[in-house]
């Protein structure tokens, strides 16, 4: 396989004459008769191409021009550069082709040299429909003016080093270019330009953004946020992938980089740094002014035409006054409203365009001009028909005054017209705009095969028979192997590529023939990839503790967090973690002891009973549960031996098909789908029988895995079961399959109560006969009745919701066939890794990149604003779930929806009905029966359907964080925008950092770590459903940690009989250690640190550390240094299995617990050795005695590890 690069394809490009007589007609210095112009011929992807050659050639030129200058040949270079001649505009039709052209232009210079890769940004217009408003806190805001900011400040900071200087490209989608925008001047005078070496007042920076937008936060972990501690100041901004940090001296910056925002880790050091707002307008005394004299003067335009009685037109012309006074008071208190965004136009004097920002040696691409003027009049008629549609809502009951399009838009004419360096892309042959001729490119679009490998095989035979060259652009590396395997008879004659393109093309005067993967196998779903890609959050043991907080004390049970004390004694100064327990008893714990202590995770709301201190009842529950994990291990160590020890049927190795089949899964895999499906692949070809689990969320993977699973078996020559739990998830499942193995001899069928006895009667005999590969149902295909000619794979959805009976059947059934289950709930990471020795388990952890954020609106319940936002959903074709998580109030609350919606389809479920009734409910709201449906928390977790994009929570204050993130995610299922109202009581309102994360945090790329505590709650769900229901209660009693510790040391004793448990080392210390204030303000990111210092296992974890505080919090102070030196401590107790160090008036007592692992000859020299200052104890034989005397804390660590260190 000739894995080349983009570079190769470039070069072949080059080779065309109409492509290069092209490019040559832009070089530099330019002459002015080059511009306008248009070229036409361009197919497929190649304007990506042209775009990216012209974007280097210019580039190029300019390093020229600059290195000429540096000899004194050239002498305008510092104008050039800072004149915006290295950017260009890429004006396209829409959305979706600028995410296109943006995947396009970073596989293009994806092997390029780093000095000529672009800088490429997307400008997001407002993503809603006309008149319609975006939420307030959108994230869209920032968004637009993050590259708003970008293209008014074109100047290059770093002359001295011309390799950093960069194309930047812009791709303004047509809508975002007729938007009118602040002016030029107005962008930049909220920007702030920072340098190092500049003077500046970091107080002075945080309060100008803050005023800005941002909300301040102790620690920056989503976009929109500012933190400053002291010398060192953190913000996240909207437009870029990860947040930044400002180092000062004083007031003088010393130090900008990039970090990312869990590590903590530096991504890059920085010269300089530009910060801008969190949106493009802020309101204040003269803008509002502004506003309220536009409607002064326009009141009249705001009142339809149609009342003729003069009583009811003033009437209307004073409620109308109401309520736009109501909405310039609420500008004025609260700096932003909803649909702010429509009065922008009005607060400038002038009217300006996104294209006004760019210098006029800036270059315009318009892409496919042609479609871009049939598009104006779709656009002009949306907006006048939504305008009219507008001002009678505000007419009768609306709030938003609406603008006329004129306001709203500009003339795409005037735009075209006021830029003269632009080159326009024309697919309609006709005359040219210009007096001049148009550019000929020769180029044809690529073919498609449907999924015809054998028609591919030929068509490539032949072009390769006649010369020509193929690129195959494959979307992943995984693809790129399996394309290259399908295809091998011609692997090496063939470049495949493994980067994403939107389209292929052909050249035939070059006999050039580029294919996209999905033009092989068929169309691709579009999926909206995020630029950043992340993997989700894996749940970290630790999480934020705030005074308040339940805990567990290894050795005293569960007590109530109440905070750190700083505690003088004895001349040392040291923090003490302040535990309350039952009978108002407080225990101080040394913050060295900070590893005996977890947050306690228990049931979300549910608050634990506090332990008594000197009490045997937490001894008790701890033992109890040990013995209970025991018994658990046993008996999944019994199961697995058992499984191991019995004959299956060992597949065959993966063929053709196979291959076919994968590539043809219309999505970008993940690397967790690739490994998954590689490890029960490799379960299915042994010769024992597979009984894997594999866990993941909705939506990220698992029916593709089972029907990996179930194609390799039915090419293997055996029958699939496929058992979902419910009938509807049974007939999801079935149109799944249907649609997947659509193009393959796969039959397939499902059994259910809604398929007509005689249907079934038929299945069952095709079944029999081996007529059928596939049977998809519920609990009724494991049924005596049933029965499989050669059934060799057995898929179960949700095991742990069937009844005793059904699990006993299966057991009989699953025997010596292969088995995969499945589950949605999720399984926390140090459960999964305690369990992994003794079950067979698959985690799909990465989430599905939504194609869309969900956009969050979080409001005072008002009648108004639910009607609008049904009215809204069901008028786009779409359905909606509302939340009211009472059962007596469900038939109220339909009657208050009727009244409001007389138009409306509404219907209910709740829990208390039978699950038969459930059922006929979600089917018929799937199949579209009806518009809303009004439910508990009932709404299915595994049921999927697309058409419903907008949830409503009423009550959004009495739902815990995890069970809000859950109902979200039922919406954005499809390439629609979502929308989450989350609805509380008017007066009653939640705090703003949790308002501001809740709008920001749009899909499982930016998780903040409020969410890791809520995912918690489910988490032990998961725990109960795959060691047993009962198994709940224990993990509720000791805290979810310290149980998955109890269950890891039960397991490993059984599997092994020489393992050992590794117990914390107990220290106290005679020191002085402590995170001062003066370093560290805040009191949770001060216990996060000593817990961080507390788990350090290794040296270099130690250095890692070290340079993790400096990064963040600037230089180390002693004391700090103190608690580091304890770390290291301990790092060499546990090498010596030491069970703990105390010391008393000056003498250490070191206490071994294993004294068998000691050398005692090194211990008799160290005693030798020590001028008397070391010595055993006379009472017991595994303790040593060491002086320490009264010496310095730096002093003693040293001396300590030193001793130490000569016994490893």
């Amino acid at each position: 396989m000739n894995t080349l690069q983009t570079s190769t394809i470039n070069a072949v490009l080059s080779k065309s004459k109409s492509f290069q007589e092209a490019l040559s007609l832009f070089s530099l210095p330019l002459e002015s008769n080059a511009f306008p112009c248009e070229i036409e011929g361009l197919q497929g992807s190649l304007p990506s191409f042209f775009v990216s050659a012209y974007a280097k050639k210019n580039l190029e030129n300019l390093l020229q021009s600059i290195k000429y200058s540096q000899l004194g040949r050239y002498t305008k270079a510092d104008e050039m550069l800072s004149s915006g001649i290295r950017d260009i505009a890429l004006i396209v039709a829409t959305e979706n082709e600028a995410q296109d052209l943006y995947y396009d232009i970073k596989t293009i210079f994806n092997d390029s040299k780093k000095e000529l890769s672009p800088a490429v940004y997307i400008m997001p217009w407002w993503g809603t429909v006309p008149y319609r408003p975006v939420a307030p806190g959108s994230i869209v805001f920032g968004q637009r003016i993050g590259v708003l900011a970008k293209i008014a400040d074109p100047s290059q900071k770093n002359l001295a080093d011309i390799s950093k200087i960069q194309t930047r490209i812009f791709i303004i989608p047509q809508r975002s270019l007729l938007i009118p925008v602040p002016p030029k001047d107005s962008i930049l005078s909220l920007c702030l330009d920072l340098q190092l070496e500049q003077k500046i007042d970091p107080l002075n920076i945080a309060e100008h953004f803050i005023r800005s937008g941002y909300t301040r936060v102790p620690r920056v972990s989503v976009k929109g946020e500012i933190a400053i501690r002291g010398e060192v100041l953190d913000i996240f901004m909207p437009q870029e992938d990860y947040a930044h940090r400002i180092v000062f001296d004083f007031d003088t910056i010393t130090k900008i980089k990039s970090f990312d925002v869990e590590s903590q880790a530096t991504i890059a050091d920085l010269d300089a740094l530009l910060l801008y707002p969190m949106k493009e307008v802020l309101w204040d005394e003269k803008k509002i002014a502004k506003l309220s004299d536009y409607f002064e003067k326009n009141k009249s335009a705001f009142i339809l035409d149609v009342y003729k009685e003069e009583g009811e037109k003033k009437l209307l012309q004073k409620n109308i006054a109401e309520k736009i006074d109501a909405f310039i008071q609420a500008l004025s208190e609260r700096g932003e409203v909803e649909g702010e965004e429509f009065f922008y136009p009005l607060v400038f004097d002038e009217k300006t365009s996104v294209l006004d920002y760019f210098s006029p040696d800036a270059t315009v691409f318009y892409l496919d001009y042609d479609r871009m003027l049939n598009a104006l009049e779709g656009i002009e008629n949306e907006f006048s028909g939504l305008y009219k549609r507008a001002l009678q809502y505000f007419n009768a009951e609306g709030k938003l005054p609406p603008l006329p399009p004129s306001v709203l838009k500009l003339p795409f004419e005037d735009i075209f017209h006021s830029f003269h360096k632009k080159i326009l892309f024309r697919s309609l042959q006709g005359p040219s705009l210009f007096e001049k001729e148009k550019i000929q490119i020769i180029s044809e679009p690529s073919k498609s095969f449907f999924g015809n490998i054998n028609y591919l095989k030929e068509s490539l035979e032949s072009l390769l028979a006649d010369d020509w060259q193929i690129f195959i652009f494959a979307e992943s590396e995984n693809q790129a192997l399996r394309i290259n395997e399908l295809l091998k008879d011609f692997s090496d004659e063939l470049y495949i590529i493994p980067e994403p393109i939107s389209s292929g093309f052909s050249m035939p005067d070059i006999k050039v023939l580029v294919l996209k993967e999905s033009e092989i196998f068929g169309r691709r779903k579009q999926r909206a990839r995020s630029i950043k890609h992340v993997k989700s959050q894996v749940i970290e043991s630790f999480v934020e503790l705030n005074p308040g907080d339940y805990v567990v004390h290894v050795n005293y049970g569960i007590g109530l967090f109440e905070g750190i004390e700083r505690i003088k004694s004895l001349g040392n100064e040291r923090d003490y973690i302040r535990l309350l327990y039952a009978g108002e008893e407080v225990l101080f714990i040394p913050i060295e002891q900070v590893n005996l202590v977890q947050r306690y995770i228990g049931n979300e709301g549910n608050k634990p009973n506090l332990d008594t201190l000197g009490s045997k009842s937490w001894e008790n529950r701890k033992n109890r549960v040990k013995k209970s994990v025991e018994d658990i291990a046993e008996h999944l160590i019994g199961l697995y031996s058992k499984r191991q020890a019995s004959r299956g049927f060992p597949f065959p190795k993966d063929g053709e098909w196979q291959l076919a089949f994968e590539a043809a899964f219309p999505y970008v895999e993940t690397d967790d789908q690739i490994k998954v499906a590689k490890e029960i692949k490799e379960d299915m070809e042994k010769a024992t029988p597979m009984d894997r689990l594999v866990c993941g969320d909705v939506g990220y993977g698992k029916t593709e895995m089972a029907m990996r699973a179930s194609f390799k078996a039915v090419m293997g020559g055996k029958q699939v079961a496929f058992l979902a739990p419910t009938t509807i998830l049974a007939e999801q499942h079935y149109e799944t399959l249907l649609e997947r193995f659509e193009k393959f001899p796969v039959k397939i069928a499902h059994m259910s109560r809604f398929v007509t006895k005689a249907e079934q009667k038929k299945i069952i005999e095709r079944l029999a006969l081996g007529e059928i590969d596939i049977l998809i149902g519920t609990h009724r295909i494991i049924q005596k009745d049933i029965v499989f000619k050669d059934l060799g794979l057995m898929i179960i959805d949700e095991e742990q919701r069937f009844g005793v009976k059904d699990k006993e059947r299966l057991k009989e059934m699953k025997a010596n066939i292969d088995s995969l289950a499945m589950t949605a709930t999720p399984i926390p990471r140090t459960l999964h890794m305690s369990l992994l020795k003794i079950r067979d388990m698959s985690l799909l952890e990465t989430a599905p990149q939504n194609r869309q954020a969900i956009e969050t609106i979080i409001d005072p319940y008002s009648d108004e604003r639910v009607a609008q936002a049904i009215r809204q959903e069901v008028e786009r074709g779409g359905q909606v779930f509302y939340l009211h998580n009472r059962v007596e109030s469900l038939e109220e609350v339909k009657y208050k929806l009727e009244k409001i919606l007389p138009e409306m389809m509404i219907d209910y479920a709740h829990g208390q009905m039978s699950p038969k009734e459930l059922e006929d409910i979600f089917r018929r709201f799937k199949m579209g029966g009806f518009h809303v449906l009004l439910a508990t928390t009932i709404i299915e977790n595994g049921i999927d359907i697309p058409n419903v994009n907008t949830i409503i929570i009423d009550r959004a204050d009495m739902y815990g964080v995890s069970q809000l993130y859950q109902l979200r995610g039922r919406v954005g299922r499809s390439d629609r925008k979502a929308y989450a109202y989350l609805l509380y009581p008017e007066g009653k309102s939640l705090s703003e950092i949790a308002m501001k994360r809740l709008q920001v945090i749009s899909d499982f790329t930016e998780l903040g770590s409020g969410f890791k505590i809520a995912m918690k709650d489910m988490e032990i769900r998961g725990a109960g459903n795959l060691l047993g229901k009962d198994q709940s209660g224990d993990v509720y009693s000791v805290g979810f940690d310290l149980y998955v510790r109890l269950l890891e040391e039960a397991v490993n004793k059984l599997m092994d009989e020489n393992y050992e448990e590794s117990g914390d080392v107990l220290l106290e210390l005679d020191y002085s250690g402590f995170i001062p204030e003066t370093y560290i303000e805040n009191p949770v990111t001060k216990m996060e640190l000593y817990k961080k210092i507390a788990s350090i296992g290794s040296q270099e974890e130690i250095e890692g550390f070290y340079m993790e505080l400096e990064d963040r919090f600037g230089p180390i102070p002693d004391e700090v240094f103190s608690l580091l030196a304890i770390a290291e401590i301990r790092i060499i107790c546990k090498k010596l299995s030491i069970a703990s160090l105390k010391e008393r008036m000056g003498v250490l007592y070191i206490e071994f617990a294993k004294i068998a692992k000691i050398d005692v000859q090194k211990v008799l020299y160290l005693i030798q050795t020590s001028s008397g200052r070391i010595k055993l104890d006379p009472n017991k034989a595994n303790i040593l005695q060491l002086a320490t005397g009264k010496i310095g804390l730096k002093e003693k660590s040293a001396f300590i590890r030193e001793k130490l260190e000569t016994l490893l």
